[in-house]
């Protein structure tokens, strides 16, 4: 677990904040750190545009609600499965890049984050595809390979999609 003054050490880069009355930290670096679990601790964090907590033992993602900012976040081989944070329209609404492969989550899920532009779940033996899921307006970059996936259903209403990698999957 995150304890306070932890997240600190692996904060870089610096930019003006938007009222141009202070400097913020735009990058999270934690990969590879042993975290099993994430808390408010994360607030120390919450500006960044830039996060990477992969390859940790993180299994619910929910606390990283409040990074706003987000643009770029890595989740990738961690033990995730719970993915709530990213069917709720309302959180994260400048994520733009978003990498959760190699997890534990057992169906794919209605992803509603707005400005969404690449998604990674691949290798996370997904079959199920929740009744939610319409697709996604701003999606260009989808990598979902080796999975179950048995069908196309999943890749309807994605009219921006230029790539598509979905090999190793059981679509017939």
């Amino acid at each position: 677990m995150l304890k306070p003054g932890v997240v600190a050490p692996f904060l870089s880069g610096i930019a003006m904040s938007d009222d141009g009355e202070n400097f913020l930290f735009t990058e999270l670096d934690m990969h590879e750190k042993h975290i099993e679990q994430l808390n408010k601790t994360i607030d120390e964090a919450k500006e960044c545009l830039t996060c990477n907590l992969s390859n940790n033992n993180i299994k619910d993602p929910s606390a990283l609600q409040t990074m706003t900012n987000v643009i770029h976040l890595d989740l990738r081989g961690n033990k995730i499965n719970n993915l709530t944070i990213f069917t709720n329209e309302e959180l994260l609404l400048n994520l733009k890049w978003l990498d959760v492969s190699g997890n534990a989550f057992k169906e794919f899920p209605a992803f509603k984050v707005p400005k969404l532009e690449y998604l990674d779940v691949s290798s996370n033996k997904l079959e199920k595809i929740n009744e939610g899921w319409q697709g996604h307006p701003q999606l260009k970059i989808f990598k979902c390979g080796d999975n179950k996936f048995k069908n196309m259903a999943l890749f309807k209403g994605l009219p921006k999609l230029q790539e598509l990698y979905a090999g190793q999957n059981a679509i017939t």
